[in-house]
């Protein structure tokens, strides 16, 4: 049997999607599916993922590279050692090419990659003889672009949009920092102010161009707002606490709906428990999310508005990943592999959720997925096709970040080095389709040797709302030869557009 595997990226929303389409052929008969991923009650035991080395910038092998975001088009961003020993932002572009070298040129200075939009765009921060500074990259091998505030002195950044807009923290010409906007090439820094106080930071901005964030208010020593800031030239909103004097707000999703931290009634920043909130941004107060006995703390928030993390439970040194569903459910306990430990790093918009969880005796963790079909956390390793030539060799340890179709982006070791680095899974069986085909099955009867087939035409609908961009078609399998195909795809298809691939046998 041989397959034609086409790979399909769609822009959705403003995020890229990867969906894949088969066509299994039997001596001369194709037919012609589209995976729709798996059910709810798929067995744990289901081959779901393949598994991809990031592989290390410029050979450097001396530390692990560290991811900082995923895309929905499985690129990768983070931060690695270079060919010079120095710590490097990078891009990893998931096309077969090696991580990409964010800078900065000079010998002996640092950039950290912080986040990558649906488009491939990085941001980031790091530093050069003239001192710190944010960044923006198209990831294309291109110089990066420096993002400095009036006195050049330390700047940060934290997030990018699908827009190319950054949010960050810089001295902002004074002697505090501040919270800031850069919209676009050419312009200046946009002072997002405070809430009364004299410092301010941003930590999430989407694609509204709203920014979240913390700063601090006036006439409470050291204390902070978790604060929303929507447009220029309006102020902060201040999201309040829950109970406490102190909040931050780490995560914005596409609605304005944020989440972060607060102290409760009666305790201070430090030390006091600090628990996970929720705000709806319909103006009703923050939520408390609930615990699992002790401080709760969120580390993803989705556009449904679901929260992965982990908390404290009430044995002592215990520390539990959970799922915070928005459905008026409590806050569900993830457990863990035996261990004592386990963290929620990553929630997509399906509610599927990576982290890691330690093995019995707590020496060790292994990566996980969890996918709210009534069963508990997987283990990650179990889950990769047993004929891909890595899976002997890799143990995964954590599940960094999961997009909207599937892929995991994970660390790893390899038992044939001793090496860590990061490993991208990619799911071979996304939840939804952009693309229909039509007809699925194509019959081309009896045939003598040596002579081709009448073609026949597969239409492709797109039934999405936004274009898709198409990356190749590829036959693989025993004999691909004894088929061929043209098209007039193309390398986009717009909204509702069609277009036709014809096969021969």
């Amino acid at each position: 049997m041989n397959k034609i595997f086409r790979r399909l990226r769609s822009h959705n929303g403003g995020r890229l999607q990867s969906r894949y389409a088969s066509r299994a052929f039997f001596a001369g008969v194709l037919i012609i599916t589209i995976a729709r991923g798996l059910s709810a009650t798929v067995a744990s035991a289901q081959v779901v993922y393949r598994i991809e080395s990031l592989g290390y910038l410029g050979g450097c092998t001396s530390s692990a590279p560290s991811a900082a975001g995923l895309n929905e088009a499985g690129q990768v961003t983070g931060d690695a050692c270079n060919a010079n020993g120095d710590d490097h932002a990078f891009l990893w572009k998931n096309d077969g090419t090696a991580m990409v070298d964010l800078g900065p040129d000079e010998v002996g200075f640092w950039s950290n990659g912080m986040d990558v939009n649906a488009l491939g765009q990085m941001a980031g921060w790091g530093a050069d003889s003239i001192g710190t500074f944010a960044f923006v990259s198209s990831g294309d091998g291109a110089s990066m672009r420096k993002i400095r505030d009036v006195n050049d002195g330390f700047i940060e950044d934290s997030a990018i949009n699908d827009l190319g807009e950054v949010a960050g923290t810089a001295y902002m010409g004074g002697s505090f920092q501040h919270a800031f906007v850069w919209k676009s090439k050419g312009s200046s820094l946009i002072d997002l102010g405070t809430l009364g106080g004299n410092a301010s930071l941003a930590y999430a901005i989407n694609n509204s161009g709203q920014v979240a964030g913390s700063s601090e208010i006036p006439g409470v020593n050291q204390a902070e707002h978790a604060f929303l800031w929507k447009s220029n030239g309006t102020p902060m909103l201040d999201l309040g606490t829950l109970g406490g004097d102190s909040s931050t707000a780490f995560f914005i999703n596409a609605s304005g709906q944020v989440a972060g931290n607060s102290t409760l009634p009666g305790t201070v920043r430090h030390p006091g428990p600090e628990h996970a909130f929720f705000w709806r941004n319909d103006g009703t107060p923050m939520q408390d999310v609930g615990t699992l006995g002790g401080a709760v703390f969120p580390d993803s928030l989705n556009d449904s508005g679901q929260i992965a993390g982990f908390s404290y439970t009430k044995a002592i040194n215990r520390i539990h990943a959970f799922v915070w569903l928005n459905d008026g459910s409590p806050i569900h306990d993830l457990r863990t592999f035996g261990g004592n430990r386990s963290v929620a790093n990553s929630i997509n918009s399906s509610g599927e959720v990576t982290g890691w969880a330690a093995l019995a005796g707590d020496t060790s963790a292994h990566a996980f997925l969890w996918r709210n079909d009534g069963t508990r956390i997987r283990d990650l390793n179990k889950l990769v096709d047993p004929t891909d030539p890595l899976q002997p060799y890799i143990t995964l340890n954590n599940g960094e970040f999961i997009n909207d179709r599937g892929d995991v982006v994970a660390a790893g070791t390899d038992s044939r080095t001793g090496l860590q680095s990061l490993y991208l899974l990619e799911s071979m069986g996304p939840a939804h389709s952009a693309l229909a085909l039509a007809p699925r099955t194509l019959a081309f009867g009896g045939l003598p040797i040596d002579n081709v087939s009448a073609p026949q035409s597969v239409a492709v609908t797109n039934t999405s709302a936004n274009a898709v961009a198409i990356t190749g078609i590829a036959l693989r399998g025993t004999a691909p030869g004894q088929f061929a195909f043209i098209d007039d795809c193309a390398k986009s298809l717009a909204s509702h557009a069609k277009c036709t691939i014809q096969v021969v046998f």
